[in-house]
C-alpha cells in the first residue's frame, strides 16, 4: 500500500471508530478491508435514509406528502452521498470487533 493510500484509509477508519483509532503507518490490509465494509453499510444506510420522509407535526396532507417525495426525489437526483450520523454510528458499533482484530494482524 502507498503512503498516500494509507492516509486516507487511516481517515476513513478513524471518521467511524473516533480520531487516534490508527495512523497511517499502521495500516494493514485487514484493516483497510474492514474500512471498505463499513463504508459500504453506512452509504447503503443513508441511501434508505433518503427515502425516509421527513417527520411531520400533526396528520400530514397531501400537499406535506407531495413536498416529501419531491425532496426525497431531489435526494437522489443530486447524487446526495453524505453518511447519516445515525448509519455512521451503527456502523461503528457493527464493525468495531472486526476492526480490532484486524488491527492485531487476525
Amino acid at each position: 500500500m502507498e503512503s498516500e493510500q494509507r492516509e486516507h484509509i487511516s481517515t476513513v477508519i478513524n471518521y467511524f471508530w473516533s480520531e487516534g483509532t490508527t495512523s497511517p503507518e499502521s495500516v494493514n490490509q485487514g484493516m483497510a478491508h474492514v474500512a471498505y465494509e463499513a463504508l459500504q453499510e453506512a452509504q447503503s444506510c443513508s441511501a434508505a435514509m433518503d427515502l425516509v420522509p421527513r417527520p411531520a407535526s400533526g396528520r400530514p396532507g397531501m400537499s406535506y406528502l407531495v413536498k416529501q417525495v419531491a425532496k426525497i426525489g431531489k435526494r437522489i437526483a443530486s447524487g446526495d452521498t453524505q453518511v447519516y450520523e445515525s448509519c455512521r454510528q451503527r456502523v461503528a458499533v457493527n464493525y468495531r470487533t472486526e476492526m480490532e482484530m484486524a488491527k492485531q494482524g487476525l
